[in-house]
């Protein structure tokens, strides 16, 4: 509502609009206790952008209330019904959480206050005055944090502010007192102790969940006890309590911390939830009592051991490098909230720094962690579950915990096995830059290619850092078509991760971090590296490459488990299913997450025993960037090589191709595999071409003269809940696509279908009316955002680059090009081109997932039932 049209500003406030126009982007977030706004807009149009912020007296109009609470009323709906909210499970047992509080407790009212006022009997005219009242109270300057992040001077960032924000009023009230419910008091009830909850949750998953609730650490934030606890409990090394967990093949990983979704619900003036989390296998479910005996085990390990300051000396080492080489502590949007609870000269590295050990504080936590006011829950899908929480529909139970259990958990002698984390003999305080040459490149060189591989490097010097970037290609061009090939690709991808994640961990905790991941045909690995680090750890990895040693049967029965899981839960969710579907249809011989997971059905232990041999022949692709030479790269790759001990593919390198979508319009239509979801998701993809410098930088500027009015068609006049217009780049085709959610009691997908159409439409009338002074503002925009100066993120260059190599456009220079290219961009070469993809040479894929209706029980077993036609052409894969 602050966005919004005033009284005393009628028709003259479109705030959403006016940064969209000029290429910047809106958020806002209403946590438990504070509400944060976020824009950024190009450096011209900053001072403008101030003015919603800045009335001093902002009344709203009752008409806007009334437009905007039917809104929202409908996106609560599609919050609840659609689970969109609720699509996280950590979601979801917050919700269970907040209903065990004591009635009244903030914490009973934090995550469930807007659905109920919001659908109460509350009229518009009482509405209108708790609003104005909310605010008058609560949106006071004294109560108010600011932070911009500018190019400018500090003396002009200063007027600024001054010019904008002095006039705004201070009532000097103090903010809404909760001393009465600190310590955790509000969970002081017999619904949160002594009793487990099984839970049904959205995704396919096996999770244990211990919660404690402790006091407010907001004012430890120099000695961060919880996070020293969570150190241990979460680590992944030898003697760890992962690692036992792991050797009885119980549990694959355990996370352990404050339990914050972002909101504050789980980390507050008021309380901490303190969580561990075990990721269970369905043998660990088997043993449950097993495994809360062996974590309350560890507890108490922790608890004799006690504080121990060289475990702290390490992490206040960690601290310190991760705030001066790989956090980012400049995001304004967690800056202004770090404000209200940080000494001024702690802003910065409040949150990354342990600035003094305090083991008083540290035990006091520990003494904290007992049996008896654990909240245990158990998220899994085969219990059968008697009660559905009113609000949320969640499907739970409640079982009394025996005081058997909890007696034998108070005194339980911690396992021989346990050790504390050892002495990380990667942590290193002699970070070293190499001198930079003049002939550096700005961009990536290839510096070697042969038969196997192909090396581009780039020296970066400003960080002590290297990225290392690397495709492993093993598929022919026959085999990329084989669900069963892609589903062991990612099978023998696991299984190195499983096999690494012990042995890298210490030089994980120091700075080597790396991703391994499929696409498609490759193995992506990604590596984030202090270059000391670097060579022996990647030799590491490269061994588990050249012989990833002995798999017992039951190892691969587990991770395959879990690899279903995973595929299960990427179509289970509507838009992830939509997503994936189009990707199948557009990329010849893409494998779909259904076909992956079917396929798993098939796939036994010898068949990825034969898999794993015959994984020999590669092509590596590699980009290094970063504290490196050009020496060092080529000599370390080429080790690396030599080490996976690989042939050569036969053929070339398979680039994967596009279908070209005939001209008209081709409709997808799917049923919503999750049987209990109302949720319908429509995607629009029109597709435009092969990619050009200016085709790019035409559809990037037809989007942000559209995102603004296409939202307001459809959500505000629709009442349509999620809209998002997007740019696409699939495989160097290029086009756009706008995606919207409905539910299946409200409205039809081909109705969607049909409003997308007709807004597209009226948007032809809008480009006509464009004014080329119109269109050098959102040109104004669009060039700024493609400039990227030295402060960026090494990582995000290092990406942009990599994404260049593997769809081989080499284009490394793009943004520089695209940034020319706007210059040249006039109102009638946009109103050219809409003309020709919208009517003349329309190339649309419209892809329905239909949501189940409310009143038809659908079964539960998964079938993959697909329409599929085309209103003007046919449109086959076969």
């Amino acid at each position: 509502m602050v966005f919004m049209e005033s009284e005393k500003q009628p028709n003259k406030i479109d705030f959403k609009g006016f940064i969209s126009l000029h290429g910047g982007t809106t958020y806002s977030a209403t946590d438990c206790e504070y509400t944060r706004f976020y824009f950024d807009i190009p450096e011209t149009k900053l001072l403008s952008a101030f003015v919603p912020f800045t009335f001093d007296e902002f009344y709203i109009k009752k008409d806007a209330i009334k437009r905007e609470r039917e809104i929202i009323v409908l996106m609560l709906h599609v919050h609840i019904e659609f689970q969109l909210d609720l699509s996280s499970d950590k979601s979801r047992k917050e919700r269970l959480l907040s209903f065990t509080a004591q009635t009244g407790h903030p914490p009973s009212k934090f995550l469930r206050s807007n659905s109920i006022a919001l659908n109460n009997d509350i009229d518009d005219n009482e509405l209108f005055e708790q609003l104005q009242n909310f605010r008058d109270r609560h949106y006071s300057a004294h109560r108010m944090t600011l932070v911009i992040k500018a190019r400018f001077s500090l003396d002009v960032l200063e007027e600024y502010v001054e010019t904008r924000f002095s006039p705004l009023p201070s009532n000097w009230m103090p903010s809404d007192d909760f001393t009465e419910f600190k310590d955790g008091n509000s969970f002081d009830t017999d619904a949160f102790q002594k009793i487990y909850k099984s839970i049904k949750p959205i995704n396919d998953i096996n999770q244990l969940h211990l919660t404690w609730v402790l006091p407010s650490l907001q004012n430890y934030y120099k000695s961060k006890p919880s996070e020293y606890i969570s150190w241990i409990i979460e680590h992944k090394g030898n003697g760890s309590l992962t690692s036992y967990l792991r050797k009885k093949m119980w549990g694959l990983d355990v996370f352990c911390g404050n339990c914050d979704n972002d909101n504050d619900f789980g980390y507050n003036s008021m309380y901490v939830l303190f969580e561990i989390i075990v990721e269970l296998t369905d043998e660990g479910l088997k043993h449950l009592r097993n495994v809360l005996d062996t974590i309350f085990s560890f507890i108490n390990f922790i608890k004799r051991t006690g504080p121990e300051e060289s475990i702290y000396n390490e992490l206040y080492k960690i601290g310190n490098n991760n705030f001066r080489f790989f956090s980012k502590h400049d995001d304004v949007f967690d800056l202004c909230k770090r404000m209200h609870f940080y000494q001024p000269c702690d802003y910065l590295t409040g949150k990354h720094i342990y600035f003094e050990y305090n083991p008083e504080a540290i035990q006091k936590c520990l003494n904290l962690l007992v049996p008896e006011t654990a909240k245990i829950m158990i998220f899994n899908n085969n219990f059968k579950l008697n009660i559905v929480e009113p609000h949320f529909k969640i499907n739970y139970e409640d079982i009394m915990l025996p005081n058997v259990w909890l007696d034998c958990w108070k005194s339980i002698e911690p396992l021989s096995n346990f050790r504390l984390p050892s002495l990380n003999k990667f942590l290193t305080n002699n970070f070293s830059f190499i001198p930079i040459s003049t002939e550096a490149s700005k961009y990536p060189v290839k510096i070697h290619n042969d038969s196997i591989s192909e090396i581009w490097f780039r020296p970066k010097f400003q960080w002590p850092v290297c990225h290392i970037n690397l495709h492993i290609v093993h598929l022919s061009c026959s085999d990329l078509r084989t669900p069963i090939n892609a589903a062991l690709l990612q099978m023998y991808c696991n299984v190195i991760k499983y096999r690494l994640l012990e042995e890298l961990h210490l030089a994980v905790t120091a700075g080597f971090d790396y991703e391994i991941d499929v696409n498609k045909e490759y193995i992506i690995w990604r590596n984030i590296n202090i270059l000391f680090i670097l060579q022996s750890r990647l030799m590491v990895i490269a061994n588990y490459i050249a012989n990833l040693g002995p798999i017992s049967e039951d190892l691969f029965n587990i991770i395959k488990v879990q690899q279903r899981k995973a595929y299960y839960n990427k179509f289970i969710e509507p838009k992830k299913f939509n997503e994936d579907m189009e990707l199948w249809i557009l990329k010849h011989g893409n494998c779909a997450y259904v076909h992956k997971y079917n396929a798993l059905y098939i796939c036994d232990f010898k068949s990825f025993q034969d898999f794993v041999t015959s994984f020999k022949n590669l092509y590596i692709q590699c980009l290094v960037e970063g504290n490196v030479t050009k020496d060092f790269t080529i000599n370390i790759i080429q080790e690396f090589i030599k080490k996976i001990n690989c042939g050569h593919l036969n053929n070339e390198i398979y680039t994967v191709p596009i279908n070209k979508i005939p001209l008209g319009i081709s409709q997808f239509k799917l049923k919503n595999i999750n049987e209990t979801d109302v949720n319908s998701v429509i995607t629009n993809y029109y597709q435009v071409g092969t990619a050009t410098i200016e085709l790019s930088v035409l559809i990037e500027l037809m989007i942000m003269i559209m995102k603004e009015s296409l939202m307001n068609h459809l959500r505000t006049q629709e009442k349509l809940s999620y809209v998002s217009c997007d740019f696409r780049n699939i495989n160097g085709v290029l086009g756009y696509s706008i995606t919207v959610y409905t539910r299946t009691d409200k409205c039809t997908t081909e109705y969607v279908d049909q409003r997308i159409e007709e807004f597209l439409n009226s948007f032809r009338i809008v480009l006509e009316q464009f004014s080329e002074k119109k269109l050098d503002d959102v040109k104004d925009g669009l060039r700024i955002s493609k400039h990227h100066d030295d402060t960026e993120i090494l990582k995000n260059r290092v990406n942009r680059n990599w994404s260049e190599i593997t769809k081989r456009q080499y284009k490394f220079d793009r943004c520089e090009k695209e940034a020319l290219a706007i210059e040249n961009i006039n109102t009638k070469k946009l109103k050219t081109f809409f003309r020709k993809h919208t009517q003349n040479r329309l190339r649309k894929l419209s892809i329905h997932v239909v949501g189940a209706p409310k009143e038809v029980a659908i079964s539960k077993q998964i079938t993959f039932l697909i329409e599929l036609w085309s209103l003007s052409n046919y449109f086959f894969l076969y």
